[in-house]
């Protein structure tokens, strides 16, 4: 039995049994994505977010600085989940693989849903 119970990130849905569907989700770097939802790390405790509840997704290209202000960046693609009219998670990628991976179950999930795609994602 988990110490803490899954919640949902959005407030307009909640799956009825988020244990199990976690249960079939596969990895997607430090995420993992089911179905019906995506599951992220959290405090106290991992949260997911249903696909039910998504708005519109945005994929961009960005970086992270790792080295303070100045110097390398590490490239890395965003994919902002924007749900219950005007909140929004980013979910960040190193390898485009595992956002896509992510992008095809949301999909498959919702394919009415509005995506606003950047490279590498255009024209697919």
């Amino acid at each position: 039995m988990a110490l803490f119970t899954l919640k949902s990130q959005a407030q307009s849905h909640a799956l009825e049994d988020a244990a199990r569907d976690r249960k079939s989700s596969e990895r997607a770097e430090q995420f993992r994505v089911s179905r019906r939802a995506i599951y992220f790390p959290a405090f106290p405790g991992d949260r997911y977010l249903p696909f039910e509840a998504l708005d519109a997704v945005k994929v961009r290209s960005t970086a992270l600085s790792i080295t303070g202000s100045c110097g390398k960046q590490l490239p890395m693609i965003c994919l902002r989940a924007v749900y219950d009219g005007t909140d929004y998670k980013d979910f960040l990628f190193e390898k485009a693989a595992s956002a896509e991976k992510v992008l095809r179950r949301i999909r498959d999930a919702r394919p009415e849903l509005p995506m606003d795609l950047c490279e590498p994602f255009c024209g697919r």
